[in-house]
């Protein structure tokens, strides 16, 4: 992802609606003008890269004041439907928990999402807490850093904590993998991925069309890996 200095001073340098550059401190008046607080000398730090962990709330004011979706700070589109005040999207983290997790467990747990963002390194850390906080809506301004390890995390797109539109695409494709999911297709899949150097093209073909009967008739399912049929296969 680009990083949020060149992306504020491109916005700065050639604003989307056409006006001449945006100083520092024109863009900490537009944003105060707006009701935000935030000083032209932070803005300056944040150009210049010396400051790079803005929250949630400072990129909504940004952008705002730039004419444009918060969503542009993180890779996502920058321009506005008529009347369209996005911000923080409380949903979209409980979306992701119920949804990305491995087929054979649960959903993670704030702490081992936390452990898993915190070790890494690349995104600073966050507490299990706090994650708990976002989750019941106590608290609606992380960091982008924040932003950026729960996506990495789950594999999402840092624009989805914004953006309505392409929510609204992962959303509906998220309900088709839960529904997938259900049917067992997804651990089917999985599990054959697992084993699929270790089977013959007929085990393979017998998995595949054990499975897609079981969906025709509407009945449970047994994974065709541990019937005879597939031993005998099994080379």
């Amino acid at each position: 992802m680009r990083p949020f200095a060149e992306v504020l001073n491109e916005l700065c340098n050639n604003p989307p609606d056409g006006r001449g550059k945006v100083t520092n401190v024109a863009l900490a008046a537009a944003v105060k003008s707006r009701g935000g607080d935030i000083g032209h000398g932070y803005i300056s730090q944040l150009r210049l890269g010396v400051k790079d962990n803005p929250t949630c709330q400072a990129i909504v004011d940004l952008a705002d004041a730039l004419g444009v979706h918060p969503a542009a700070f993180l890779n996502g589109r920058r321009d506005l439907h008529t009347a369209e005040q996005p911000g923080w999207r409380p949903t979209a983290l409980s979306t992701l928990f119920e949804a990305v997790h491995p087929p054979d467990r649960g959903p993670w747990s704030p702490e081992e999402v936390a452990a898993a963002i915190s070790s890494s390194g690349q995104f600073g850390s966050i507490s299990a807490s706090y994650i708990r906080e976002l989750l019941s809506n106590t608290s609606d301004n992380p960091r982008l850093k924040h932003i950026l390890g729960l996506a990495d995390h789950f594999g999402a797109d840092p624009a989805y904590f914004f953006d309505d539109d392409l929510a609204a695409r992962v959303d509906s494709e998220l309900t088709d993998f839960l529904a997938l999911r259900e049917l067992g297709v997804v651990e089917f899949v999985t599990r054959l991925a697992e084993r699929t150097g270790d089977l013959s093209p007929q085990a393979r073909a017998a998995a595949v069309e054990g499975f897609r009967q079981a969906l025709e008739v509407g009945e449970g399912w047994s994974f065709p890996l541990n019937s005879r049929r597939t031993s005998a296969d099994h080379t």
